[in-house]
């Protein structure tokens, strides 16, 4: 079977080739289109600086990310703090923004105001497929399913306040619930995660090698929070190989989204926002979590054998 392309990414020269820029400006515009399952997703002009101060945006991206995160979490760490579900402070949940500020600054620092414009129209891309958000509700029906079944295995319904309960989190009302969830995993992680680094790597690396790079990374980010965050800490040896695991066909739904939907951050953050209301509160200690993982493994085998992928996309010379 034929395999259709996923990443692709073509320069258009200088900026004095594309019209209008001054003398001395040695920006460069480039062109880049990535096509994702359906087609191509996207092309767009970006003005890129040529001397980076960071170095490769990639890296400066990364070095930020943790930088901001673990500003927060490695105090927590010496401190000896534990951050627990239901208990507002002390918490680990402003360090999850850091990719969303490295985000920012790095493009800031890259591309200017041209690169800022197109991350902010990729935040409030809400005008995407119905079936985008379709794939969103799928992990909140499927936990729902997995909730009403748990008395046929003997266990509870889960109550009003353990489907409030989330780790670093005060017990609050869940549409409220579902608002910091989204600033923090949602938006927090996702304009840094897929917004800028799969939005970067996959012109050059396609589909699926994106993806596992993005994972790669972003798994061990989370290692203080397995000292801080009673959550990550009673996984133990075998709950830690099973969340790397499910982190990894995370991040090959999340890239699928993001490129298939034409780009939308806004999209992932409520996939990821989604997901983490099923599997990280109380009420999902039961059947949710577990049912839920497994679904997006499957989904990611899926994704990663079926789905049109061009390992061997790069930049145009």
């Amino acid at each position: 079977m034929a395999r259709r392309r996923i990443g692709a990414c073509s320069e258009i020269g200088p900026a004095a080739r594309a019209g209008g820029a001054p003398a001395g400006d040695t920006s460069e515009i480039r062109r880049q289109t990535l096509t994702g399952p359906d087609g191509p997703s996207y092309g767009r002009d970006v003005t890129e600086r040529d001397g980076r101060a960071w170095g490769r945006p990639e890296t400066a991206f990364v070095v930020l990310a943790y930088a901001l995160s673990w500003a927060w979490w490695v105090p927590l760490v010496v401190s000896g703090t534990t951050t627990r579900a239901g208990q507002g402070w002390p918490t680990h949940l402003p360090g999850l923004m850091g990719p969303a500020v490295a985000a920012v600054v790095v493009t800031a620092a890259t591309s200017g105001r041209a690169g800022l414009a197109d991350l902010g129209r990729r935040v409030i891309r809400v005008r995407v497929g119905w079936r985008w958000y379709a794939v969103v509700a799928a992990p909140l029906l499927l936990g729902a399913i997995a909730l009403a079944a748990q008395p046929l295995t003997g266990q509870d319904l889960p109550t009003g306040a353990e489907l409030s309960t989330y780790s670093g989190a005060a017990v609050m009302p869940w549409l409220v619930l579902v608002v910091v969830v989204l600033v923090v995993n949602g938006f927090g992680e996702e304009i840094g995660w897929r917004g800028f680094l799969v939005e970067r790597l996959a012109p050059r690396l396609g589909f699926r090698r994106t993806a596992l790079v993005v994972a790669a990374v972003w798994a061990p980010w989370h290692l203080p929070l397995f000292w801080v965050s009673e959550s990550f800490a009673d996984r133990g040896l075998a709950g830690t190989v099973g969340w790397l695991v499910s982190i990894t066909a995370g991040s090959v739904v999340l890239t699928w989204v993001y490129l298939g939907s034409g780009r939308s951050i806004w999209v992932v953050a409520l996939w990821h926002t989604a997901f983490n209301l099923v599997t990280g509160t109380e009420a999902g200690g039961g059947l949710a979590a577990p049912v839920v993982s497994a679904a997006v493994i499957v989904a990611a085998v899926v994704l990663v054998r079926h789905a049109g992928v061009d390992d061997g996309a790069r930049p145009a010379a």
